[in-house]
């Protein structure tokens, strides 16, 4: 093997062991386990037809990549701040499980995890949803189109809502929709329990809302 191709191929080993570290997590404290999830990395990264962009309806001003700070996102009733949520938190934790249920976690443990006109993956956030007031109840009521914004030191980030998937948490490793690297994407992603589900019993899905970047301001 040559040099080229050995260093190539500890890049690829190196983003599939980070991949590994997506879950679907959003324990409800008291209620539901956080839980590893393996992602099975795409050998050609590509966005799958369920995250297709929508046509862009701003301007998309350069804003560099930077740590989200503030989630704003009218049709789900969030508006709060992110707080950042690593690997070795989702280690200690067994997955990712947000602190309380108003705590918004931006999952800081891919590749290339940050927000900006030039992401080059997926961002996931997290929030819990319960049969009790929680911080991404709303997102049962989105429907494509709606708008979210997220804020950073660099500026201002606007995505619209391009699909809503509610799966099996056993099934979310091996989803392409979820584990695909899609520059300029957003993932929130929640517990969802069944119509008439035992509110005491452990929630069985997760329930992802896709978003694509449609605009960006540049902090003044």
């Amino acid at each position: 093997m040559s040099p080229i191709a050995a260093r190539a191929r500890t890049a690829g080993l190196v983003a599939a062991i980070a991949l590994c570290l997506v879950l679907p997590g959003c324990a409800t404290p008291g209620r539901d386990e956080a839980s590893w999830i393996v992602h099975t990395p795409i050998a050609t990264p590509a966005a799958p037809a369920s995250a297709t962009p929508a046509a862009a309806n701003g301007v998309i001003e350069d804003v560099p990549v930077a740590a989200p700070m503030h989630l704003s996102f009218p049709a789900a009733g969030i508006d709060g701040d992110i707080e950042e949520y690593t690997a070795a938190d989702a280690a200690a934790a067994g997955g990712i499980d947000p602190a309380t249920l108003d705590t918004i976690s931006w999952y800081s443990g891919v590749p290339d995890p940050m927000p900006g006109s030039d992401a080059r993956n997926t961002v996931y956030i997290f929030g819990h949803s319960w049969v009790e007031p929680a911080v991404f109840n709303g997102l049962k009521d989105v429907q494509r189109g709606d708008e979210a914004t997220v804020t950073t030191a660099a500026g201002e980030l606007v995505y619209k809502v391009v699909d809503t998937l509610t799966l099996a948490k056993g099934d979310f490793s091996d989803d392409p929709a979820v584990a695909a690297v899609v520059p300029g994407r957003l993932a929130l992603v929640t517990c969802s329990r069944p119509d008439g589900w035992d509110p005491n019993a452990h929630a069985p899905d997760n329930t992802v809302v896709f978003l694509h970047l449609v605009a960006a301001r540049a902090a003044d």
